[in-house]
């Protein structure tokens, strides 16, 4: 009679053992049809089928999404492909296949994220994809597919973009996340990202989250000024300089009649101390940018609101080759100080080759002014040297 128990007690817990096994398995099998089920998500009278799913995660050396987009409306409409939530090894590459044509196959990393932007639909028109993933590592590949619809426009920022593809650490529009949003840099050596504005020629340095974009006059002003000629308060304050001042006075003869058209921005000035030594500080750039060369797009100290004002050293630093041009042969300045002694102000300026710290307040030194236009503003041009961005009103 034990002999049987013992046995029928064994059969049990294989049993149960076993239901546990393929309720394991069943809930494994769930997760990965959930993960790869089609889905379709329907976006201001665009319709998204995501054939296998918006979200993946593997190990596999190539892994293949397909997906279509469909426009309802009327009109033509546009939009972006991008990834999100990307953990992935930097080996990992895509190929971006369209089925109808309507574009070259795209190649790229992952990491970069936006893949296309400014696609145009048709009204009617559906648009199929293929993307293949290749991960030679085989190293966890994570990420979302997204797709973003654009607006319909021809400000600055939206014709930027239809022109140019978005690269990874490389010369062109390189793009960068933020708490507010995607920020777009013009790196090295580009030759697309000429502004006519206010009958001056200008450069595009960074398209912000909001939709305004900074421009820098393309050469200096004929006019040196020191950053603070007489600092008794020992100010660190961009509005409390002398150059501030000097900038407002050029603003009012050279831009007043177009204030409309140009944005109250925030500007930074890195005022925040990393340490003292020997009774001299030191400011956070000077590790960041002359020791880390780790240029940050966020600002690490005070923001000062102006219609006018410089670049930071970071945005120097990201901006690269374009900025240092071999006609501009003195030095100007930048907002950023990387340190104080003896009361004085140490600021970085720049010259045609490249950044100089420990440049004293009261030095006199050649100023590019840096504004920012509004979002809306029609845009026509093609950013070259000859045919350069012409802002107009809507």
């Amino acid at each position: 009679m034990k002999k049987i128990y013992k046995v029928f007690l064994i059969l049990i817990i294989c049993l149960i053992s076993s239901l546990i096994i393929i309720e394991i398995g069943y809930v494994n099998f769930l997760k990965e049809e959930e993960d790869t089920m089609a889905m379709i998500k329907v976006m201001e009278g665009l319709s998204i089928n995501y054939l296998n799913g918006n979200y993946f995660e593997t190990n596999e050396d190539t892994y293949e999404l397909n997906f279509s987009i469909t426009n309802s409306l009327d009109s033509e409409q546009y939009y972006t492909i991008k990834f999100n939530e990307i953990d992935a090894l930097d080996s990992v590459t895509y190929k971006l296949i369209s089925k109808e044509k309507i574009m070259d196959d795209i190649e790229g990393n992952i990491n970069q994220k936006t893949i296309k932007n400014q696609i145009k639909i048709n009204s009617g028109e559906t648009q199929s994809f293929t993307i293949i993933f290749y991960n030679p590592k085989k190293g966890n590949l994570k990420a979302e597919l997204r797709i973003d619809k654009d607006a319909v426009d021809n400000s600055l920022k939206s014709w930027v973009l239809k022109n140019n593809k978005v690269v990874n650490d490389q010369d062109g529009l390189v793009e960068y996340s933020t708490d507010d949003g995607s920020i777009y840099y013009f790196k090295g050596n580009v030759v697309n990202n000429y502004v006519n504005f206010a009958n001056k020629l200008w450069r595009i340095v960074r398209i912000n989250a909001d939709g305004t974009v900074s421009i820098i006059l393309d050469d200096l002003l004929e006019e040196e000024s020191a950053f603070f000629e007489n600092n008794e308060n020992e100010s660190t304050s961009f509005l409390d300089s002398t150059i501030s001042k000097t900038l407002n006075n050029w603003y009012e003869i050279n831009l007043k009649e177009y204030d409309n058209l140009i944005a109250s921005h925030k500007y930074c000035t890195d005022d925040n101390a990393q340490m003292e030594n020997d009774g001299v500080i030191y400011y956070l750039s000077e590790q960041r940018i002359f020791n880390d060369n780790a240029p940050i797009v966020t600002c690490p100290g005070t923001y000062q609101t102006s219609k006018i004002a410089l670049l930071t050293a970071d945005d120097v630093l990201i901006a690269g080759s374009y900025l240092n041009k071999e006609s501009i042969n003195r030095d100007w300045w930048t907002m950023t100080l990387n340190k104080k002694n003896n009361n004085i102000n140490y600021y970085i300026t720049v010259n045609n080759q490249g950044l100089n710290k420990d440049v004293s307040e009261q030095d006199k030194k050649g100023i590019r002014p840096v504004i920012t236009i509004i979002k809306k503003l029609n845009t026509t041009g093609d950013g070259s040297f000859d045919n350069p961005y012409m802002l107009n009103t809507l």
